[in-house]
This record gives C-alpha cells, structure tokens and sequence, in this order.
C-alpha cells in the first residue's frame, strides 16, 4: 500500500489509541508486520508551545518505521508551525486527528467537531501540507450525531485540500466506543475518492477482518483495541508465521521505555499493557489487581516475572 510516495510494509495499520501506542508498543508492533503505526495524538498547540508530554510522545525508534505522526487542533497556523517542527522530522506521514470524541477536545473545537466544519478542515490540512512537506492524512469518524453521516463531504473536502489517504472510524462522536462501526460509511467514502480509504473498526480477528474488507470495499484496514496485549496479530492477519514470547516482548516494551522516559513513568504505563497482555489467561484477574496496586517499576517486574 502507497500512502503520498510512503509504501507501507503491509495494509494493515496501527491505530492511534491514548494511552497505549507509546513507542516501545509501537516498535512492537512494526515488529509484528504493522505496515505503518502511528504516535498517540499530539496538541499542534502545546507542540509549539513546548507543552510538557509532547517531547515523549514523539519519541520513536529506527526500526518503527514507516511511522506517522498525529496531530490535532483547529488553528491553521498553529498547524503550519506544528508540522514545521524539526522534531517532526523521523515522522514520514503527518495523521490530523478529526475524530477524537473527548469533550474537552470536541467542546474546543478539535477532534471529531472539526467534522462539522469542512472547510476548515480544508484549510487545517493545507497548513499541514505547507509546514511539513510530507504527506498528511486525516482520521475522522461517520460524523457527530448518530444517523447523520458527514464523513463523505469532509473526505471530500479534505482530499480537494491535498489529503494523501483518510482513515474512517464509523461509529458517531456520540457512541466514542460502543455500539457496532458501520462500515457502510466507510464504503461511501471509498466510492467518493481518489485517494486511498482505511477502514477502522472492529477489526479483532480473521473472521472480522474478512466482513471489513467485503463491507468496506477500503485499501487498507486499521487495527486499535485489538491488538492491544496481541501485537503479534499483523503476522496473524497476513497469514504469516510468528514467535510470541510475552516476558521478552514485555522486556523489549519496557526497554524502551526506559531509554527516554522515568521508571515511575514506564510503570504507569505498563500497568495498562499488563492487563492486555494478560487478557483471556487463568491469571489476569491476579494480575489486574496487581497492576492496580503497583507504585514502581519493581512492582511491575515482580508482576511480570511471577506471570509471564
């Protein structure tokens, strides 16, 4: 899969999720055949304000590549500056975030309510376009309120604008998260571009896999919550073989993050990670009880080695 020039390893992404997609679980993940992975979403504004957090978020390694870079915001001009940033300069793809359902970034104008606003939208990523010089795609949502798709007009407003491929999450900003992706949608948006469509949604497994792709009708098929504990699932989609030893991926995790954030970071972070990874076996209630009660990187190691 071709995105602006970048050929991907394969067509099946990693999902921008908060919380989650730091760069070690990236690395991880690229590891697994994820054709491309991307940061968790990044304040354009606190960026060029050198907001705490952002220099964190950015973080990558050589081999997560191809890699994208998520953005949000609504100020064209703080987009501009943002993706002009040098520390954007590992990143070969710049993602604007048009989907994020949290109110705090929605009442502001940004994420998901950019949807209702197509010509801004328009104007945000032709900012991006003319700070970075790289390609920028878009990651949006069916629309705002439930039963009234927008995403056709933004897609084709943003892909007028220079847009390189949109990613489509079907599900309305009033769901966030639950409730099935009608990826009906994302068929819609596919019929009305040029440009390439990733699907969103959903996706956990062979058999899901297949209903998006016959759905969707998309050029490439993003993956989120399902590989969370399970990064190994890209070779698993792409038929290919693996190896999945959970002490050394988690090793591997942790290493990582070690080398550019503090232990008492690193183990807040691995608290989460811990109760995927352990997701499904005898013993992951023990383990979210543990996670849950960790103060330090010690206590996660203990977890791990009395576990994994």
């Amino acid at each position: 899969m071709n995105i602006g020039g970048v050929q991907l390893k394969s067509n099946l992404l990693l999902a921008p999720i908060a919380g989650f997609t730091d760069a070690g679980f990236r690395h991880i993940c690229a590891s697994y055949g994820a054709g491309l992975t991307c940061t968790e979403l990044v304040s354009a504004k606190g960026l060029v304000y050198g907001g705490k957090g952002s220099e964190e978020l950015l973080f990558t390694t050589p081999e997560t590549s191809p890699r994208a870079v998520q953005l949000f915001g609504n100020d064209p001009e703080f987009i501009f500056k943002a993706a002009a940033d040098e520390r954007l300069k590992p990143f070969d793809i710049i993602d604007i975030n048009m989907g994020c359902p949290v109110k705090k970034v929605f009442n502001n104008g940004e994420g998901s309510a950019l949807m209702a606003n197509p010509e801004l939208a328009a104007e945000v990523v032709r900012a991006a376009i003319e700070g970075s010089g790289k390609p920028v795609t878009v990651k949006m949502r069916a629309g705002i309120r439930q039963g009234e798709p927008i995403a056709v007009e933004l897609a084709l407003a943003v892909q007028k604008a220079g847009a390189c491929a949109v990613t489509v999450h079907p599900r309305y900003r009033e769901q966030f998260y639950v409730g099935a992706a009608d990826h009906s949608v994302t068929r819609a948006v596919k019929e009305a571009l040029d440009i390439p469509v990733i699907a969103n949604g959903d996706i956990t497994d062979f058999e899901s896999l297949s209903r998006v792709k016959e759905e969707s009708g998309a050029d490439g098929f993003m993956i989120a919550r399902g590989a969370l504990g399970r990064p190994y699932i890209f070779r698993q989609l792409l038929g290919q073989e693996y190896d999945f030893d959970a002490r050394k991926v988690i090793a591997e995790h942790i290493r990582i993050l070690r080398s550019y954030t503090p232990d008492r970071v690193v183990a807040n972070l691995m608290k989460n990670h811990l109760c995927h990874y352990a997701k499904g076996k005898s013993f992951a209630k023990e383990v979210r009880v543990l996670a849950g009660q960790a103060k330090c990187l010690d206590d996660i190691m203990r977890i791990v080695d009395a576990f994994f």
